[in-house]
């Protein structure tokens, strides 16, 4: 009896003391920003790219930010990234004329952060939203503003990755109009439990005929790229990017550098 109680107890204290689990880096603490980024000298028009995530962490985050600052760069623009929600005050998105989110994921801001991001986009703002801007974890407003409904989920296991056509609903906008009417690609699909509200112009539609989709991620008409306007704002969501490959590939940057001259204001019609 005493060895069965010797050897509990030693099974206590070792549990007592184990380690704990090392962090999963794919979903950090959620972390709120406090002081503003120092910002280098900027000409206009100028590109915010955010990559801070209070939700799940993409791995190809560190291919796409340096990607999105070269696509800015050859516009002989100027741009500024960062995963400092701070940077979200009048003063300085007064100085932007984008705001790209680069996989940034989760509520990533303070009330007043907040209320000055909105305050931007009541002004006319352009904003381009990429991949896990259009999961689960924003807040209630920002999937307003985005446009559609909630996060349902995306394939997962084998079938995460999957190779389907996408279909070109429309080749008029500067985001669209290199692509042929099918474009074969491999992604991780996102679905919502909505399609996007009726305001919006859809780009860029997922054929789900020969995909694997379980019955609560098939949406019929898929939406994956789109645009809208709020008020002035020209807002427009991209499903695409989850791998890094996304961020080499030159249809796809051709298709977020279209975006980006459109939410500037640059290219294209809308939001007048």
């Amino acid at each position: 009896m005493k060895l069965v109680f010797a050897a509990s107890a030693a099974l206590l204290l070792a549990a007592q003391t184990a380690a704990p689990p090392a962090p999963d880096p794919r979903r950090p603490a959620p972390s709120f920003d406090s002081v503003a980024p120092e910002l280098p000298p900027l000409t206009r028009p100028a590109v915010l790219v955010v990559s801070k995530t209070n939700g799940y962490r993409h791995d190809s985050i560190a291919e796409a930010v340096p990607a999105i600052e070269r696509l800015v760069k050859a516009r002989g623009w100027s741009s500024f990234a960062t995963e400092n929600a701070a940077v979200f005050n009048p003063e300085q998105l007064a100085k932007f004329d984008v705001i790209v989110f680069a996989n940034a994921s989760g509520d990533i801001y303070t009330a007043d952060q907040r209320a000055a991001f909105q305050a931007w986009i009541a002004k006319g703002g352009g904003f381009v939203g990429l991949h896990s801007a259009g999961d689960g974890s924003h807040p209630g407003w920002f999937v307003k503003m985005r446009g559609n409904g909630n996060f349902t989920g995306h394939p997962g296991g084998a079938d995460q990755f999957q190779k389907s056509n996408l279909i070109a609903a429309d080749r008029s906008h500067p985001a669209t109009r290199h692509l042929s009417a099918i474009w074969p690609w491999t992604d991780e699909y996102y679905s919502w439990d909505a399609p996007p509200a009726a305001d919006t112009h859809i780009l860029v539609r997922l054929d789900e005929k020969k995909m694997r989709l379980e019955p609560k991620l098939q949406m019929g008409e898929h939406a994956l790229v789109w645009w809208r306007c709020e008020g002035r704002a020209r807002i427009f969501y991209s499903a695409l990017g989850h791998k890094a490959e996304a961020w080499s590939d030159p249809i796809h940057m051709r298709m977020v550098d279209g975006a980006i001259g459109w939410a500037a204001r640059k290219e294209g019609m809308g939001c007048d």
